[in-house]
């Protein structure tokens, strides 16, 4: 509870009211009326409610413009694009070989935008044949290829241009997918490994694909309750997991488990896999809750998340804790800064986009023996600012698209303004870093004896 009423206003544990509440007496009302438990299922049922209506007068909004949104001194935040009607509200992206996006639409279908130049305007077309893919939460471009997670379809599919027309006149099954919807955690991103495999990041309503590897390093979780609660009666052991395979999608491993619906991962420059967990709104204020997290996720790492009161304690020596604990918020899109055009430390953060409170976090990750510690501040935010993606163009810049519940979608570009060479503070002394070096590549060489 905040000790006075300016406090109130500000509070960041409840950013909903922050930009509602313009009075204290307001404020501190909302905090009395409602336990604090009560208030993170409140937000999310607003957020739902205010998505509903977005897509119903869609049509008569706007984005939110760059003037309404507050971003680290020294960057500066453009709108590219405030989606039309008929542009759908926006999901996931990537860029492909020639410097375009492609991007999901919410509901079903993909589309191509061509961002603009001094001497042409952005461009929206709707891709050919796209439509049968329904809400597709990853993208990938790689090894001229477009891979597509579709969540409502449900698979994995492998889009190619055979002939260069810009069509993509075949589309491979790679995977069908046994997802079984409790609240919509079901296959997610798609990212690039810097071994050029692709890695497929899946929500808890997922079960393990048919022909995966037996051998994977993570494998055949349990709920492990001795004495169940029956608050958990009725509830399977799946979780959400990290699942690896080749460019031709001919091995199917997975390499750690145990999540509740982390929606992306990121590789940082040294090659360790960092992801964002979500939380379980229902368990706000009980002795089981556990808020969003980054975890540093390793091969065969078990990170404990089960079904109410069976979820693992951090003290457990076969559960992994979190790296770094971020608070109520809905994870979407991460992203390091290692190829952006921006100065040295903002290319050594990890952008994490947080759909709920319209807000994006800059993530310091510090080496600490074979893993790391992590802090974090608000990077940029805005209201309504419900970022579904974000990811660094061929430009060196970083783009992000808001969207999803049918919601209005605004194409943005963030770019650095400031001084080239900022001050770099260094975190972590050289003898230290070797230390932690030395100490990552031994934990590598432990986990090849999976």
């Amino acid at each position: 509870m905040a000790e006075n009423e300016d406090q109130i206003c500000r509070d960041r544990d409840f950013p909903l009211f922050r930009f509602q509440c313009e009075s204290a007496s307001l404020c501190e009302f909302l905090a009395n009326f409602f336990p604090q438990a009560e208030l993170a299922v409140l937000r999310s049922l607003i957020f739902f409610w205010l998505g509903m209506v977005t897509s119903v007068w869609g049509a008569e909004q706007a984005a939110t413009p760059p003037e309404s949104i507050q971003v680290h001194p020294g960057f500066q935040v453009e709108l590219l694009h405030s989606a039309r009607e008929e542009d759908g509200s926006w999901i996931s992206m990537t860029f492909d070989d020639q410097g375009r996006l492609i991007i999901a639409r919410d509901d079903a279908g993909l589309v191509r935008v061509v961002l603009p130049t001094e001497s042409s305007p952005l461009t929206v077309e709707t891709l050919a044949f796209t439509n049968v893919l329904k809400h597709c939460r990853g993208l990938l471009y790689a090894h001229h290829s477009l891979y597509v997670s579709a969540t409502n379809t449900p698979a994995l599919y492998r889009l190619r241009d055979l002939n260069d027309d810009d069509i993509f006149e075949e589309f491979e099954l790679l995977r069908k997918i046994d997802y079984r919807s409790r609240y919509g955690h079901g296959t997610n991103q798609i990212l690039l490994g810097p071994d050029q495999n692709i890695y497929w990041v899946i929500g808890n309503d997922v079960s393990f694909p048919e022909a995966f590897d037996p051998q994977s390093p993570y494998r055949d979780p349990r709920n492990d309750w001795a004495l169940p609660h029956p608050h958990d009666a009725g509830q399977d052991n799946r979780v959400g997991f990290l699942l690896k395979t080749d460019p031709d999608c001919q091995t199917w491993t997975i390499m750690a488990g145990g999540f509740r619906n982390q929606v992306d991962a990121a590789f940082n420059a040294d090659g360790e896999l960092f992801t964002w967990d979500a939380d379980m709104e229902w368990d706000a204020g009980l002795p089981w809750y556990r808020p969003t997290r980054i975890n540093h996720v390793v091969s065969g790492g078990e990170y404990g998340w089960r079904w109410g009161t069976g979820k693992w304690a951090e003290w457990y020596p076969d559960s992994l804790p979190t790296t770094h604990d971020t608070g109520y918020g809905s994870p979407t899109g991460l992203e390091f800064g290692t190829n952006s055009d921006w100065p040295r430390p903002f290319q050594k953060k990890l952008f994490a986009a947080d759909w709920q409170n319209g807000r994006m976090l800059a993530i310091d990750l510090t080496p600490i023996g074979a893993t790391y510690s992590a802090t974090s501040k608000l990077f940029l935010e805005g209201a309504p600012l419900n970022i579904c993606d974000l990811t660094f163009g061929p430009d060196g810049q970083m783009y992000f698209i808001t969207g999803g519940r049918g919601s209005q979608t605004g194409l943005y570009r963030v770019t650095y303004v400031g001084p080239h060479s900022p001050v770099e503070q260094p975190d972590i002394t050289e003898s230290q870093l070797r230390e932690a070096t030395k100490h990552r590549a031994v934990r590598r060489e432990l986990e090849e004896l999976h």
